[in-house]
């Protein structure tokens, strides 16, 4: 019996570590998308992910219920009674973390990356990030206590999770395989998202009313509207084109992918995100063709699509003028960003220029009736006003060193295709505050993830390899006997010159003579 269990839980281990269990997972969130049972199948993805946590010490299948769960949501983000259900699932999920912890991961070896002095720059970075979500708006007659806590809480979980995923994923051999199984990730929710656009247009009705929700830009799929389902798949594109560039017979399919996703960006009308990808596109089949090792597929793969695009610009003209219309006809209009919202944020940093306005607003014609983030549009200027020069400082560090971690893999086409994902999606955060939403703070929070940890341990410390508690208290401590030695030293001065002078003593030495 024992050993049919062994073998059962071999098998088991496998399985979640392969590459079938992220398209299990993909399928799954994508089931509940479409019938909208979105909660019950999200728990029952949940449940799957957190079972192999009791059996195996891996845990890089959680990578995939990370990057794509909250793709399930079919029904309005907004209304928070619908997350209800969800909060069953914390204590399975946080016995499941706990129970990995405790019976696979004993003894300090697996824990000395958080030592002071082992501590790397990115990691380091993050748990910063938890001084201006703590501390912004303080000052601030705007800042509701609920809405630090819900901030500070969101932060320290990311915190604790980007911890869990580290310790438990620093094996050799298992951090050299990140890059690629996260590429693998990302190019499956770049399928599942196109899939769920395709499926939203396919359900309008009929080709005029599809294209009217293209020029309107009328496009919601529960999880996100156009502005969020865009940077989606600009993140995504690259990952095709990295599976591109590897022999093997489906490296056609996968540049056919990223061009058709890119097709399907154009859809969205998000003018943000076209700008930047398609600006990059260009260096990315340019990288791709360079390092490809499949060059005349991958030319004629890219010539067919041209040729398919021709066709469709030929037979859709009037749509496909409109289409273009609607996207670059306001020229570098910025939507009353530079009119109105980004003066805004300036004048709340100059209010509260250390800590910010926090995250409550009521600002004038800006109020709102209830409690709700006030978006600048900025992710810049979203830190600048809601968390002042402190968000400024801890965020610039963050990062700083987030892109030094990826930076250090450059030679590696796998992080290069995880960089042109990141680039794509900060570059559109200069016009936008998508970095903040949970959705995309975990991806983000993921890429940098697998290029933290396969730094080398000797390089990338956040202080140099120093403990900055020990300097301190040595510090105190030299400070402290300096101080004492001074003190000895001044009695001492003082007390000689009155045994010197001291008459009794004069009178006792002269009457033994």
């Amino acid at each position: 019996m024992k050993e049919k269990f062994t073998t059962a839980v071999s098998y088991i281990n496998k399985f979640v570590q392969s590459d079938l269990f992220i398209l299990l997972t993909a399928l799954l969130i994508f089931i509940g998308w479409c019938s909208k049972a979105w909660v019950p199948l999200l728990c029952v993805t949940v449940i799957v992910c957190i079972i192999p946590l009791f059996i195996s010490k891996e845990t890089k299948h959680l990578l995939s219920l990370l990057m794509m769960f909250t793709f399930i949501i079919s029904t309005d983000r907004h209304k928070l009674d619908s997350f209800a259900p969800l909060l069953a699932l914390v204590p399975v999920i946080l016995l499941g973390v706990i129970f990995n912890l405790v019976n696979f991961r004993r003894g300090r070896q697996h824990w000395d990356f958080i030592h002071p002095a082992k501590i790397k720059g990115f990691h380091c970075a993050l748990i910063a990030l938890i001084i201006p979500f703590a501390l912004g708006g303080v000052g601030s007659p705007y800042e509701h206590p609920l809405a630090v806590l819900a901030a500070l809480g969101l932060i320290i979980l990311c915190a604790f999770g980007y911890t869990f995923l580290t310790a438990t994923n620093r094996d050799s051999e298992q951090k050299a395989q990140l890059p690629e199984y996260l590429l693998k990730i990302l190019f499956v929710s770049g399928i599942l998202v196109s899939l769920q656009l395709i499926i939203y247009f396919a359900r309008l009705g009929g080709i005029e009313q599809i294209k009217d929700a293209i020029l309107q830009k009328e496009i919601n799929v529960g999880w996100a509207g156009k502005n969020n389902i865009a940077p989606v798949i600009s993140m995504c594109i690259p990952a095709g084109f990295y599976f591109s560039i590897k022999k093997s017979k489906l490296s056609p399919i996968f540049t056919a992918v990223s061009l058709l996703q890119y097709a399907l960006l154009l859809t969205t009308g998000c003018r943000g995100a076209i700008l930047f990808t398609t600006l990059a596109l260009p260096s990315m089949l340019l990288y791709t063709i360079v390092k490809s090792q499949n060059k005349v597929a991958f030319g004629v793969t890219v010539c067919v699509a041209f040729a398919v695009a021709i066709f469709i610009v030929a037979y859709f003209g009037e749509f496909v003028s409109q289409l273009i219309t609607s996207i670059i006809g306001k020229g570098l209009d910025s939507a009353g960003r530079t009119e109105a919202l980004y003066p805004l944020a300036w004048e709340t940093f100059k209010k509260w220029p250390i800590f910010g306005s926090g995250w409550d607003y009521r600002l004038g014609e800006f109020a709102h009736d209830n409690y709700t983030p006030y978006w600048y549009h900025s992710t810049f200027f979203q830190i600048m006003a809601t968390m002042g020069t402190v968000g400024l400082i801890a965020f610039g560090f963050f990062y700083f060193w987030r892109y030094r971690s990826l930076l250090a893999h450059r030679k590696n086409p796998a992080y290069i295709a995880l960089l042109a994902g990141l680039a794509l999606f900060d570059a559109y955060g200069m016009i936008d505050t998508n970095f903040f939403g949970p959705t995309f703070f975990i991806i983000l929070l993921c890429i940098s993830l697998v290029a933290d940890i396969n730094l080398p341990d000797d390089r990338y410390r956040a202080f140099g390899g120093r403990n900055p508690f020990a300097d301190i208290a040595n510090g105190c401590k030299a400070a402290a006997a300096s101080i004492n030695n001074k003190i000895k030293f001044k009695n001492k001065s003082e007390e000689s010159p009155a045994k010197e002078g001291n008459p009794a003593s004069k009178d006792n030495s002269m009457s033994k003579e």
